[in-house]
């Protein structure tokens, strides 16, 4: 004897005779004990299912976790605001002051004129302190001393041609021939200093 498909059993369990082997397989159950028995489990196996609790969260943590996704998303979102503004501010003050903070402030044309003439003051004592005249020089120190006379002594000339200029034009003149002057000062003392050796001009 063929017993019944589990599709035929579970027929049967529901009382399902819909299709024309559904009907066959109560007639079936009706003379077959073996799978009268499996109808009988089947019932057993579904009560059990049915009579277990149900399961369920004793409470619904969804709304809390949620809450807490989105204060953390807002609490990010408001660092980073933070952080691109204090930056954006930051740079709109070094846009604004950073030259007058990250260099020193620039000398206006009268004290650049007073240091370049203390310098050049300074120079010429040193020079004389090194007393030049009373040294033996060889030839290309004593001609490179020469030019650098003469070029001060130009330079000397000029700035009294600068005195006669409006008082703006001569004091930027006059900073500009200083200048000139300290750094032949300096050349001609490093001359004397080093007969020579590492000069150009």
């Amino acid at each position: 004897m063929t017993h019944l498909s589990m599709d035929q059993l579970l027929a049967v369990r529901d009382g399902d005779r819909s299709e024309p082997h559904f009907g066959e397989a109560h007639v079936h159950v009706l003379a077959c004990a073996a799978c009268r028995q499996e109808v009988d489990s089947l019932h057993q196996r579904t009560a059990r299912l049915r009579a277990m609790p149900m399961l369920a969260p004793s409470r619904d943590h969804f709304g809390a976790i949620s809450a807490r996704w989105r204060t953390a998303v807002r609490q990010r979102r408001m660092r980073t605001l933070s952080t691109v503004g204090v930056a954006a501010a930051a740079m709109l003050l070094l846009s604004v002051v950073g030259t007058d903070l990250l260099q020193p402030p620039a000398l206006d044309a009268e004290q650049q004129l007073a240091t370049s003439i203390t310098r050049s003051q300074e120079l010429e004592a040193e020079l004389h302190e090194w007393n030049p005249e009373q040294r033996i020089v060889d030839g290309r120190t004593a001609q490179l001393v020469i030019v650098i006379e003469n070029r001060i002594a130009d330079v000397d000339g000029r700035l009294q041609d600068a005195a006669r200029l409006e008082q703006q034009a001569r004091l930027e003149r006059q900073v500009e021939l200083w200048r000139e002057r300290v750094g032949l000062m300096n050349a001609l003392v490093d001359v004397h200093v080093t007969k020579a050796s590492n000069v150009d001009l």
